[in-house]
C-alpha cells in the first residue's frame, strides 16, 4: 500500500478536512476564473481556441484512467448504455448529484446535475466551465467511440440554469 506523504498528514480528521478542502476548491475557483479573464484579455479567441484543444487533449488523454477506475473496457461503449457507469462515477468524485436520467437509450444518454462545488465562482465566467468540463468530455467520448457526439451543455449552473444538462448521442 502506498505510504502518505508527510504534507498529507493532517492533525484533523477526514471530516473537519471536508471543509478546509471546500475553501481550496473555491479558493482556486475564483483564481482559474481571474487567469482565464486575463488569458481572454491578452490573447483573445486564439487563447480560448488553444483552451478547448488543450482540454479536448486532456479528455483523450484521461479515458483510459477513467476505464480503469471504473473497471470498464472501450468495447462496452459500443453505444450509450455503459455511459452511466462512467459518468457516474466521475460525478460522484466531484459532488456533482443527479437524480436518475433523462434518458438512457442505446442510441442517447442525457443526464442533469444539480449541484457543483464550483457553480458560484464560475458564474463569473461561465463559458470557462463549458471548456474545462465539456471539452474533456468531448475529447474522452471521442477516445471511447468516435460514434459518440455532444453539443456540450445545454444548461449550465454557472449560467443561472436549474442544472447542468449534457446529452450524447450515438451517431451512425
Amino acid at each position: 500500500m502506498k505510504e502518505t506523504p508527510d504534507y498529507e498528514k493532517y492533525p484533523v480528521s477526514d471530516e473537519e478536512m471536508g471543509p478546509r478542502y471546500k475553501n481550496w476548491t473555491d479558493t482556486l475557483a475564483r483564481q482559474l476564473v481571474i487567469f482565464y479573464q486575463v488569458g481572454k484579455e491578452v490573447g483573445g479567441e486564439k487563447f480560448v481556441e488553444r483552451l478547448k484543444e488543450e482540454f479536448y487533449k486532456i479528455g483523450r488523454k484521461t479515458a483510459e484512467g477513467w476505464l480503469s477506475m471504473t473497471q470498464t473496457s472501450r468495447e462496452e461503449f459500443r453505444d450509450c448504455m455503459a455511459l452511466p457507469k462512467l459518468q457516474d462515477f466521475i460525478d460522484d468524485r466531484y459532488a456533482n448529484f443527479w437524480n436518475g436520467y433523462v434518458e438512457h437509450t442505446p442510441q442517447a444518454f442525457e443526464k442533469e446535475l444539480y449541484t457543483c462545488p464550483v457553480t458560484k465562482p464560475m458564474s463569473r465566467e461561465p463559458e470557462l466551465c463549458e471548456i474545462l468540463v465539456a471539452e474533456s468530455f468531448k475529447g474522452m467520448l471521442a477516445t471511447l467511440n468516435p460514434k459518440f457526439k455532444t453539443v456540450g451543455f445545454t444548461e449550465l449552473l454557472p449560467k443561472g440554469h436549474r442544472c447542468c444538462r449534457l446529452r450524447v448521442t450515438l451517431e451512425d
